[in-house]
């Protein structure tokens, strides 16, 4: 992830957030995002496929998206987007134990969010 720290520079961006599908054995998973104003629906995964959404934050810097992830055996809520990460282009994977945000470095793990 690319953070930003000049609120002007985080207003006027484009933001890019990618949720890729790296479950084992091809398995698929459904994710609902919303924020406050926007509801993007739900949608089903399949394996080695990505959904992604892009958005401009708000003038007040209050811009936050979540989501719910589900795959068979497990579920989990969490902030897909929100303010403070300053990512321009948000990278995530849906692997088999946790989802996954990832940094600059593919191989880095910034944020993980266990199944429940």
């Amino acid at each position: 992830m690319v953070y930003k720290t000049d609120p002007l520079e985080a207003f006027f961006e484009h933001i890019s957030v990618s949720i890729s599908n790296q479950l084992p054995n091809g398995a698929p998973f459904t994710i609902h995002c919303k924020s406050k104003d926007d509801d993007l629906g739900t949608h089903v995964i399949g394996a080695g496929q990505s959904y992604e959404f892009s958005f401009r934050i708000n003038f007040w810097e209050t811009t936050l998206f979540f989501c719910g992830l589900g795959k068979q055996g497990g579920h989990v809520d969490f902030d897909i987007y929100k303010v403070p990460y300053r990512c321009d282009d948000c990278k995530w994977q849906v692997r088999g134990d946790a989802v996954v945000g990832l940094g600059m470095d593919p191989d880095s793990k910034d944020i993980v969010i266990p199944w429940k």
